[in-house]
């Protein structure tokens, strides 16, 4: 006798388990896995290299992972104002003067670009999302300037996540920083290593069927364009395709990519600070408190001796005091009180801190667009585009497409598209593309199609492990039926099916002489066949103008 028929005797209150046997419960569709490098990687007290590890938020990041490295640049002068990042007041004793020069930044470190493409990630709407580090940045300290980014450990870092069940999204943003194997044309990069690895995330979504690569283009952080003309069409479609002949030809409908790189505010000119200006190295340090002393000889001038070296001016004197100090200070608050104090004093070091700041906000485009991904499956549905989205932290693209440069990027004739993030008045950078890389194909072409084929697939599939066992028998294909066919229908009134009616955008199968074979079920198969009207976007909407002319029939 069931509960529910069940005749009660006492009085009281009666609890009732009702059994979820017959329903499906959709997967999550969004949870991202980011590979790279960190600064740690320690959980539950012991080490977690090569360990996917489940985060919700940069604190929880940080408590296993720990912060960003601290990327160096030297001071390096140049002849003209043309390269330069700076312009400083430099004493010189032969004219008595402070004559104008000129200085660039040059990376003098390796950089990482894992730790910022998450807090791009968070930014954009991100949530729940796996990491998995493959080293530390230093190696212990065995290399302070940091370690150059190794294939072999990102492949191993892919590999672990390939065992990992719940990712639905590939994101490395590391890869980008692979050392390239020649400069061959247009000043672009080219690298095997990150080909074999883009060819590697495909090969795993396609292999596995529940997850997404989302990738970046080698090289775009290297497209220059001209202030004047913009970037050239022969090199951008050069980068293009190297990137499309790099990423093969296989498992393509689970690829996306993204172009260009993103200048980002994720990085605030309050986070860097005289430490990322090379001080390890004795003529930078010196370089560096020169550049310091001359500009402050200036704000506090000694009106009897113009030579800094002669200044006696009690301001003056007192910051003297501070710039020597970087030398000597090493408390970490007591780093941070002695640069802001001098940022204070002299507005050229924020100057140059801010400039620091714009180049490690130079981040590839992953980050921000698994986090696009994130907020539009939570509050559209993973059935819609994610595109026509303002990317969050952004000041701009780093370079600017006209609608004629992103046609063969969106449509190329070879079918792998390129997405593009298009900077538009009035809104910002937005994403403007939706493709896969299987462009060509009319079943997989679009994102959003592809992602809910995968979010369906592996929901009834979680769901359909509980028949494994039963009995292959006409009570348990309709059971099945029932349970596929409720969430059909619930993702079809929520509009994440195309069909004017239910019947219009699937259908579900599964029984003796529609879906199997007596041969079948002697077997043990038990066949459900699904077929579903997919929504795709109006991608290219045409407006039809007629002009009515008075007194004309």
């Amino acid at each position: 006798m069931s509960p529910t028929n069940r005749i009660r005797t006492t009085p009281g209150v009666f609890v009732t388990e009702r059994s979820a046997f017959h329903s499906i419960t959709g997967v999550q569709t969004a949870v991202p896995a980011f590979i790279g490098y960190t600064a740690k990687a320690v959980t539950g007290g012991r080490t977690a290299y090569f360990t996917p590890v489940l985060v919700n938020s940069m604190a929880k990041f940080e408590a296993a992972f720990g912060a960003a490295f601290t990327t160096t640049y030297d001071l390096v002068e140049v002849p003209s104002p043309i390269g330069a990042t700076f312009t400083a007041m430099r004493w010189n004793a032969t004219t008595q003067a402070f004559p104008s020069k000129y200085y660039a930044l040059v990376r003098a470190s390796r950089t990482f670009n894992l730790y910022n493409s998450l807090r791009l990630f968070y930014a954009n709407g991100g949530g729940p999302c796996y990491v998995v580090s493959v080293g530390d940045y230093t190696d212990d300290g065995a290399a302070p300037g940091g370690v150059a980014i190794n294939a072999g450990k990102l492949t191993q870092g892919l590999t672990a996540i390939g065992a990992q069940a719940g990712p639905t999204i590939l994101a490395v943003p590391d890869a980008v920083l692979l050392q390239p194997d020649a400069t061959p044309a247009h000043g672009l990069p080219v690298s095997a290593a990150f080909n074999a690895l883009a060819q590697a995330m495909l090969a795993q979504c396609g292999a596995l069927q529940d997850r997404v690569a989302i990738l970046d283009v080698y090289g775009a952080d290297a497209l220059k364009p001209d202030p004047n003309r913009g970037v050239s069409n022969s090199a951008l479609g050069y980068l293009a395709e190297t990137f499309q002949n790099g990423v093969g030809n296989s498992s393509l409908g689970y690829g996306m990519a993204y172009f260009p790189f993103l200048q980002t505010t994720v990085v605030q000119p309050g986070e860097v600070d005289y430490r990322n200006f090379s001080i390890g190295k004795a003529d930078q340090l010196a370089l560096l408190q020169g550049i310091l002393t001359d500009t402050a000889a200036q704000i506090f001038p000694d009106l009897e001796h113009a030579d800094p070296v002669q200044n006696r001016d009690p301001r003056f004197l007192k910051i003297q005091d501070l710039i020597a100090a970087i030398a000597t200070t090493t408390d970490a608050h007591a780093i941070a009180q002695l640069n802001q104090d001098l940022a204070n004093a002299i507005p050229l070091l924020r100057q140059m801190e801010t400039v620091v700041a714009a180049a490690l906000n130079l981040l590839p485009p992953s980050g921000a667009i698994a986090g696009i991904y994130a907020i539009t499956d939570a509050t559209r549905g993973v059935w819609n585009a994610p595109a026509n989205v303002v990317v969050q932290s952004v000041v701009s693209s780093s370079v600017k497409l006209s609608d004629q440069q992103q046609g063969p990027l969106n449509a190329p004739v070879n079918g792998k598209a390129i997405n593009v993030i298009r900077d538009f008045v009035g809104r910002g950078p937005v994403v403007w593309g939706a493709r896969t890389l299987d462009g060509n194909s009319l079943d997989y072409r679009y994102i959003q199609v592809r992602r809910t084929l995968i979010y369906i697939e592996t929901s009834i599939k979680t769901a359909l492990a509980q028949f494994v066992f039963a009995a292959n028998d006409g009570k348990t294909w309709v059971a099945a039926t029932a349970m596929v066919s409720a969430f059909l229908q619930n993702l079809w009134s929520q509009g994440g099916l195309m069909g004017d009616k239910a019947s219009d955008a699937f259908t579900v199968q599964c029984g003796l002489g529609s879906t199997m074979t007596g041969t079948d079920i002697l077997d043990g198969y038990m066949i459900v066949q699904v077929t579903l009207q997919m929504i795709r976007p109006a991608e290219f909407i045409e407006l039809t103008f007629k002009q009515k002319m008075e007194g004309l029939p």
